[in-house]
Protein backbone atom coordinates (compact mmCIF):
# COMPACT_ATOMS: atom_id res chain seq x y z
CA UNK A 1 0.00 0.00 0.00
CA UNK A 2 2.84 2.37 0.86
CA UNK A 3 4.53 1.64 -2.49
CA UNK A 4 1.27 2.20 -4.41
CA UNK A 5 0.54 5.45 -2.56
CA UNK A 6 4.07 6.74 -3.20
CA UNK A 7 3.94 5.72 -6.87
CA UNK A 8 0.63 7.53 -7.38
CA UNK A 9 1.84 10.63 -5.53
CA UNK A 10 5.03 10.88 -7.63
CA UNK A 11 3.32 10.08 -10.96
CA UNK A 12 0.49 12.55 -10.36
CA UNK A 13 2.81 15.26 -8.98
CA UNK A 14 0.99 15.23 -5.64
CA UNK A 15 -2.59 15.16 -6.95
CA UNK A 16 -3.32 11.61 -5.66
CA UNK A 17 -3.27 11.04 -1.91
CA UNK A 18 -2.97 7.88 0.20
CA UNK A 19 -6.79 7.79 0.53
CA UNK A 20 -7.20 7.72 -3.23
CA UNK A 21 -4.60 4.93 -3.42
CA UNK A 22 -6.72 2.90 -0.96
CA UNK A 23 -9.83 3.55 -3.06
CA UNK A 24 -8.02 2.41 -6.21
CA UNK A 25 -6.90 -0.80 -4.51
CA UNK A 26 -10.48 -1.59 -3.42
CA UNK A 27 -11.76 -0.87 -6.93
CA UNK A 28 -9.07 -3.12 -8.44
CA UNK A 29 -10.04 -5.98 -6.12
CA UNK A 30 -13.69 -5.67 -7.18
CA UNK A 31 -12.94 -5.29 -10.90
CA UNK A 32 -12.79 -7.93 -13.64
CA UNK A 33 -9.33 -9.13 -12.57
CA UNK A 34 -8.83 -12.55 -10.99
CA UNK A 35 -6.63 -13.59 -8.08
CA UNK A 36 -6.26 -17.20 -9.25
CA UNK A 37 -2.76 -18.54 -8.53
CA UNK A 38 -3.01 -21.10 -11.38
CA UNK A 39 -3.75 -18.28 -13.81
CA UNK A 40 -0.82 -16.32 -12.41
CA UNK A 41 1.52 -19.29 -13.04
CA UNK A 42 0.15 -19.70 -16.57
CA UNK A 43 0.75 -16.02 -17.36
CA UNK A 44 4.28 -16.19 -15.92
CA UNK A 45 5.09 -19.26 -18.08
CA UNK A 46 3.62 -17.62 -21.20
CA UNK A 47 5.78 -14.53 -20.63
CA UNK A 48 8.87 -16.76 -20.21
CA UNK A 49 8.03 -18.57 -23.48
CA UNK A 50 7.67 -15.25 -25.32
CA UNK A 51 11.03 -14.06 -23.96
CA UNK A 52 12.68 -17.35 -25.00
CA UNK A 53 11.22 -17.12 -28.53
CA UNK A 54 12.36 -13.49 -28.80
CA UNK A 55 15.94 -14.42 -27.85
CA UNK A 56 15.92 -17.37 -30.30
CA UNK A 57 14.61 -15.08 -33.06
CA UNK A 58 17.41 -12.60 -32.34
CA UNK A 59 19.99 -15.43 -32.58
CA UNK A 60 18.59 -16.67 -35.91
CA UNK A 61 18.50 -13.13 -37.34
CA UNK A 62 22.10 -12.52 -36.20
CA UNK A 63 23.22 -15.77 -37.88
CA UNK A 64 21.28 -14.87 -41.06
CA UNK A 65 22.96 -11.46 -41.11
CA UNK A 66 26.43 -13.02 -40.75
CA UNK A 67 25.75 -15.50 -43.57
CA UNK A 68 24.34 -12.81 -45.89
CA UNK A 69 27.31 -10.49 -45.27
CA UNK A 70 29.55 -13.12 -46.88
CA UNK A 71 27.07 -14.01 -49.64
CA UNK A 72 27.71 -10.83 -51.69
CA UNK A 73 24.47 -11.00 -53.71
CA UNK A 74 23.51 -8.28 -56.21
CA UNK A 75 20.19 -8.02 -54.32
CA UNK A 76 22.03 -6.02 -51.65
CA UNK A 77 22.60 -3.24 -54.20
CA UNK A 78 18.84 -2.50 -54.06
CA UNK A 79 18.40 0.33 -51.54
CA UNK A 80 16.20 -0.66 -48.62
CA UNK A 81 16.76 -4.42 -48.74
CA UNK A 82 18.44 -5.62 -45.57
CA UNK A 83 20.19 -8.85 -44.72
CA UNK A 84 17.09 -10.57 -43.28
CA UNK A 85 14.90 -9.84 -46.32
CA UNK A 86 17.79 -10.78 -48.61
CA UNK A 87 18.16 -14.11 -46.81
CA UNK A 88 14.45 -14.86 -47.04
CA UNK A 89 14.27 -13.90 -50.72
CA UNK A 90 17.38 -15.85 -51.77
CA UNK A 91 16.40 -18.82 -49.61
CA UNK A 92 13.00 -19.08 -51.26
CA UNK A 93 14.12 -18.35 -54.84
CA UNK A 94 17.15 -20.67 -54.81
CA UNK A 95 18.63 -20.83 -58.31
CA UNK A 96 17.22 -17.90 -60.33
CA UNK A 97 17.69 -19.90 -63.54
CA UNK A 98 14.76 -22.12 -62.52
CA UNK A 99 12.60 -19.20 -63.69
CA UNK A 100 12.87 -18.61 -67.44
CA UNK A 101 11.12 -15.22 -67.17
CA UNK A 102 10.03 -12.80 -64.43
CA UNK A 103 6.37 -13.84 -64.74
CA UNK A 104 7.26 -17.34 -63.53
CA UNK A 105 9.01 -15.88 -60.49
CA UNK A 106 6.01 -13.59 -59.94
CA UNK A 107 3.68 -16.63 -60.01
CA UNK A 108 6.00 -18.55 -57.65
CA UNK A 109 5.75 -15.65 -55.18
CA UNK A 110 1.96 -15.55 -55.57
CA UNK A 111 2.10 -11.92 -56.67
CA UNK A 112 0.57 -12.57 -60.08
CA UNK A 113 -3.02 -11.39 -60.59
CA UNK A 114 -5.83 -13.91 -60.33
CA UNK A 115 -8.31 -13.05 -63.08
CA UNK A 116 -11.98 -13.95 -62.66
CA UNK A 117 -13.66 -14.89 -65.93
CA UNK A 118 -17.07 -16.36 -66.59
CA UNK A 119 -18.42 -16.66 -70.12
CA UNK A 120 -17.98 -13.24 -71.73
CA UNK A 121 -17.43 -11.53 -68.35
CA UNK A 122 -13.92 -10.64 -67.27
CA UNK A 123 -13.30 -8.78 -64.01
CA UNK A 124 -11.78 -5.30 -64.31
CA UNK A 125 -10.23 -5.44 -60.81
CA UNK A 126 -7.90 -8.28 -59.89
CA UNK A 127 -6.12 -9.41 -56.75
CA UNK A 128 -2.84 -11.21 -56.25
CA UNK A 129 -3.33 -14.96 -56.53
CA UNK A 130 -1.53 -15.75 -53.24
CA UNK A 131 -0.52 -19.17 -54.50
CA UNK A 132 3.12 -20.14 -54.18
CA UNK A 133 5.54 -19.22 -51.42
CA UNK A 134 4.03 -17.25 -48.53
CA UNK A 135 7.51 -16.58 -47.09
CA UNK A 136 8.74 -15.10 -50.39
CA UNK A 137 5.58 -13.00 -50.77
CA UNK A 138 5.97 -11.66 -47.21
CA UNK A 139 9.66 -10.85 -47.74
CA UNK A 140 8.99 -9.14 -51.09
CA UNK A 141 6.13 -6.97 -49.80
CA UNK A 142 8.22 -6.03 -46.77
CA UNK A 143 11.22 -5.27 -49.00
CA UNK A 144 9.03 -3.25 -51.39
CA UNK A 145 7.89 -1.11 -48.47
CA UNK A 146 11.53 -0.30 -47.64
CA UNK A 147 12.56 0.20 -51.27
CA UNK A 148 9.73 2.72 -51.78
CA UNK A 149 11.19 4.72 -48.87
CA UNK A 150 14.73 4.58 -50.28
CA UNK A 151 14.41 4.86 -54.07
CA UNK A 152 12.89 7.67 -56.14
CA UNK A 153 11.76 5.40 -59.02
CA UNK A 154 9.84 3.08 -56.70
CA UNK A 155 8.45 6.06 -54.76
CA UNK A 156 7.14 7.61 -58.00
CA UNK A 157 5.57 4.26 -58.97
CA UNK A 158 3.97 3.98 -55.51
CA UNK A 159 2.61 7.54 -55.72
CA UNK A 160 1.21 6.92 -59.23
CA UNK A 161 -0.64 3.79 -58.07
CA UNK A 162 -1.99 5.60 -54.99
CA UNK A 163 -3.20 8.42 -57.28
CA UNK A 164 -5.28 5.81 -59.13
CA UNK A 165 -7.24 5.35 -55.90
CA UNK A 166 -5.66 2.10 -54.77
CA UNK A 167 -5.15 1.20 -51.10
CA UNK A 168 -1.73 1.23 -49.46
CA UNK A 169 -1.49 -2.59 -49.38
CA UNK A 170 -2.73 -2.99 -52.96
CA UNK A 171 -0.10 -0.47 -54.06
CA UNK A 172 2.61 -2.30 -52.09
CA UNK A 173 1.60 -5.47 -53.91
CA UNK A 174 2.19 -3.69 -57.24
CA UNK A 175 5.54 -2.38 -55.98
CA UNK A 176 6.48 -5.92 -54.88
CA UNK A 177 5.63 -7.11 -58.40
CA UNK A 178 7.90 -4.45 -59.89
CA UNK A 179 10.60 -5.46 -57.39
CA UNK A 180 10.32 -9.11 -58.51
CA UNK A 181 11.00 -8.07 -62.11
CA UNK A 182 14.03 -6.04 -60.99
CA UNK A 183 15.34 -8.90 -58.83
CA UNK A 184 14.89 -11.40 -61.69
CA UNK A 185 16.78 -9.12 -64.09
CA UNK A 186 19.73 -8.26 -61.83
CA UNK A 187 20.13 -11.86 -60.62
CA UNK A 188 19.84 -13.35 -64.11
CA UNK A 189 22.35 -10.89 -65.61
CA UNK A 190 24.38 -10.58 -62.36
CA UNK A 191 24.33 -6.76 -62.57
CA UNK A 192 23.89 -4.19 -59.83
CA UNK A 193 20.65 -2.26 -59.27
CA UNK A 194 20.78 1.01 -61.25
CA UNK A 195 17.34 2.66 -60.97
CA UNK A 196 17.60 6.09 -59.33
Amino acid sequence: MTHLANLLKVSSHGHFTKEQAKELRVLAQKSVGASDSALSIQITHTIAQIELLDSQLEQVEAEMTDIMKFNDSVIMTIPGIGYINEGMILGEIGDIHRFSNPNKLLAFAGLDPSVYQSGNFQAKRTRMSKRGSRVLRYALVNAAHNVVKNNATFKAYYDAKMAEGRTHYNTLGHCAGKLVRVIWKIMTDNVEFNLH
